[in-house]
Order: C-alpha cells, then sequence, then structure tokens
C-alpha cells in the first residue's frame, strides 16, 4: 500500500502539504497564513446562496491545484499567469510560482478562463516571463541613448 501511494501523482491537497510544512510557513490563529513574508487573511467561505457557483467558489475548491488563468486587461488584450492556486478572496485570486518563489495577486474580476492541469503536470511555457521592453537594461531591442 505504501508502495502504491510513492507512485501516485501528487494531489492538490498534498503540495499545499507541502507549503505547509516549509519552515517560512505559517498559520496564524485567525486563519490566516504567512510565508516569505508575504500574508493573506483568513480564507473565506464562499457557501452563500449568492456565492454557490461563483469563480471564487469553483477556485476556492480547488486551492493547491496547478492553474493557467487568462485575463482580459481592456477590451482587446489577454494575458496569462501560472501557478498554484494558493488563496481565493472575493476580489482576487493569489496564485504561488514555486519555480522562482513568488506570490501573484490578480484581479478575480478580469479573470475569463482556468486552465487546471493534472497532478504533476505542467504547461509547456512559462507565461509568467514578462515580455522584454525596449530599452530595458539586459533586455536588448532598443537603443540607449
Amino acid at each position: 500500500m505504501e508502495e502504491r501511494r510513492k507512485n501516485q501523482p501528487e494531489t492538490c491537497h498534498s503540495q499545499m502539504d507541502r507549503l505547509r510544512n516549509r519552515s517560512d510557513f505559517e498559520e496564524l490563529s485567525d486563519g490566516s497564513h504567512r510565508m516569505d513574508n508575504f500574508n493573506t487573511p483568513p480564507q473565506p467561505v464562499f457557501d452563500s446562496e449568492e456565492m454557490r457557483g461563483s469563480m471564487q467558489a469553483i477556485l476556492s475548491q480547488n486551492i493547491g491545484a496547478y492553474v493557467v488563468i487568462e485575463f482580459l486587461i481592456g477590451t482587446e488584450q489577454m494575458i496569462r499567469k501560472q501557478g498554484m492556486l494558493y488563496f481565493v478572496g472575493r476580489s482576487f485570486v493569489t496564485l504561488y510560482d514555486e519555480s522562482v518563489n513568488n506570490f501573484i495577486v490578480c484581479d478575480i474580476f478580469s479573470v475569463k478562463f482556468v486552465y487546471f492541469y493534472m497532478p504533476g503536470d505542467r504547461p509547456r511555457y512559462n507565461y509568467n516571463l514578462l515580455p522584454p521592453v525596449s530599452g530595458e537594461p539586459g533586455m536588448g531591442g532598443g537603443r540607449m541613448r
């Protein structure tokens, strides 16, 4: 039985457990969390009649899942962000990007699509990389005057 568990893919819960076991993770008595000097309030419960079936409710039921989220910026531009679903608030969602050990706080109202990945699967491209900006040091593409 133990051998079979070792070969099973990581689940949403085991990914969050891995974070909870870090020495810099702290769960406070009010239900809030602190990790790497990043603080989150207590996780809201989205079980009220008006919140059942909402984007917030769906996302909060999948804390720990690896996701890519598409956001509509303005009227025409879509951008993507990826990471482990770390926290869901009423007006924002927080992703944890383990590869660079940072948090991304995102506006929930511009979320259009959420891609959930099977445990252990990851996208082929890192959507968190910002494109180079002309003239930015070390980025090329622009002339420095």
